[in-house]
């Protein structure tokens, strides 16, 4: 079954269940989990079929592989915490980002992208919420991807913001560039002048979530303990990721829009061509309302 951007916009508005693949770099930061943990409990909007670790290097790894078996780990602990008879495939994903636009990383998650894709009859869709790695590895691989399949990513950051140093996208440049550049239909979570309206506190969240049940304390837990470590503790936090997940769960709370897809540059910046094929931009997300979905699926297990 071919997919467009057309069928793609047309699935989302209908409400239909998505089958989905999450890509996710679990162990980064604190909101990965929300995401799994939303996307598994999510069940009327999402059949997750599997889930990805993905590659990330910063203070909480010594490599991207590192980052990326550490998030593979993270996967297992979540899923668990939601449901402890589940069988969620978890795959390891790309050990290293892409040295150049031609040349994949070879992972079980490239492959299973591939495979569970092309021997689909039914429409599936990439979520992916870190370093895109994964899923350029496997376009590389399998061109025909593009015309198999729909990609969902939160990176980068709004089209009107003033750079785009953003975490998911500059750790991995080139695979940014692929996806950008392949034609998939492709729908755009920005980070920095959208998902920052995204912001939740510890009060807020031990309000709404603490003594629920252990998956909400881990959570909140996390959150508590990120805070606190700031050099300057604050008791505010975005989290991110649960907003890619949202375009497809609640979309009538993402005020979405069709447009050129930008280029992405080398050195960050987008560039604009008014006749490059069309993908879906998150201008907006209703904060309140995403938020409240949120927890009423997190404290319903």
């Amino acid at each position: 079954m071919e997919m467009t951007l057309q069928k793609l916009m047309e699935q989302i508005r209908s409400g239909k269940k998505h089958n989905i693949i999450l890509d996710t770099d679990a162990y980064n930061e604190v909101d990965d989990q929300f995401c799994i943990a939303y996307c598994m409990l999510a069940k009327e909007k999402i059949n997750l079929l599997s889930i990805n670790a993905a590659p990330f290097l910063n203070s909480r790894s010594t490599s991207a592989a590192d980052g990326m078996e550490k998030s593979y780990q993270e996967i297992f602990k979540v899923v668990k915490l939601v449901d402890e008879t589940t069988e969620i495939p978890v795959y390891r994903g790309s050990t290293s980002f892409l040295k150049d636009k031609n040349t994949p990383v070879e992972s079980d998650a490239a492959d299973n992208i591939i495979n569970t894709v092309m021997n689909s009859e039914e429409p599936v869709i990439v979520v992916a919420i870190g370093a895109i790695t994964n899923v350029a590895s496997a376009l590389i691989k399998c061109p025909e991807l593009a015309k198999k399949t729909a990609v969902v990513w939160l990176g980068g950051n709004a089209l009107h913001h003033w750079h785009n140093k953003e975490f998911n996208l500059r750790q991995d440049i080139p695979a940014a560039q692929v996806v950008f550049d392949s034609g998939i239909p492709l729908l755009q979570v920005p980070c920095a002048g959208v998902c920052t309206e995204f912001v939740t506190s510890v009060p807020e969240l031990k309000q709404h979530l603490s003594g629920k049940n252990a998956l909400c304390d881990y959570l909140v837990e996390n959150v508590a303990e990120e805070c606190a470590g700031y050099p300057t503790p604050v008791a505010g936090r975005i989290i991110w990721d649960v907003t890619a997940a949202a375009t497809l769960i609640c979309p009538e709370y993402c005020n979405m829009v069709e447009i050129p897809r930008p280029i992405v540059t080398s050195d960050g910046p987008y560039a604009t061509d008014t006749a490059r094929t069309h993908y879906i931009y998150v201008r907006s997300l209703n904060r309140d309302r995403i938020y409240n979905d949120l927890f009423q699926k997190l404290t319903s297990k």
